[in-house]
């Protein structure tokens, strides 16, 4: 629970134990009342009233189901009918909010994720491709090379074998 809250006009700390609802500064004396003013939920002192708390997001403002009256957050009666507030439907909205920042979080965590899964899917698919590519010219390279080849060997086996024959003419006439 809070017991100190800085002053809003000096920032000097007030013990609140003291005091209660209305305060007054020791430094600089000046008055001024907390009602509405605190979060139920992280204590933080706000000092114009809000509808949720610039720290922790809770709502600071609950509306009288039978009058429709906006009231302090803490209050246990509405200040205009005198009707009991459920202050259980407080933590049920601090909830909520609680559970929906956390999906949202989560969401966006996902999201991150799967756009960081989806880039990296992305480079290694390109890397892939690109050793696949390369792959493929090399082929292409040595297939080139192994025709060239072969139509050499092809050359010299034609070479060689009119050569064959043309001794075999020669030496038919010799004889």
């Amino acid at each position: 629970m809070l017991t100190e809250i800085a002053c809003p006009n000096c920032l000097h700390p007030i013990d609140i134990r003291q005091h209660g609802r209305h305060v007054t500064c020791d430094a600089c004396q000046s008055r001024f009342v907390l009602d509405g003013h605190i979060c139920p939920r992280c204590n933080a002192y706000h000092a114009q009233e809000q509808g949720f708390c610039g720290e922790c997001g809770a709502p600071l403002t609950r509306v009288c189901q039978k009058c429709r009256t906006a009231n302090w957050a803490g209050d246990e009666y509405c200040k205009q009918c005198g009707t009991a507030m459920d202050i259980l439907e407080l933590l049920k909205v601090n909830y909520a909010q609680t559970t929906t920042d956390r999906l949202h979080a989560h969401q966006e965590w996902a999201r991150e994720i799967k756009a960081k899964e989806e880039a990296d899917s992305q480079r290694r698919m390109a890397q892939l491709m690109a050793q696949e590519r390369a792959r493929l010219a090399e082929l292409a390279r040595l297939r080139t090379a192994r025709k060239q080849k072969d139509r050499q060997l092809f050359l010299l086996i034609a070479i060689f074998s009119f050569l064959v024959m043309l001794l075999l003419v020669i030496a038919m006439q010799l004889f």
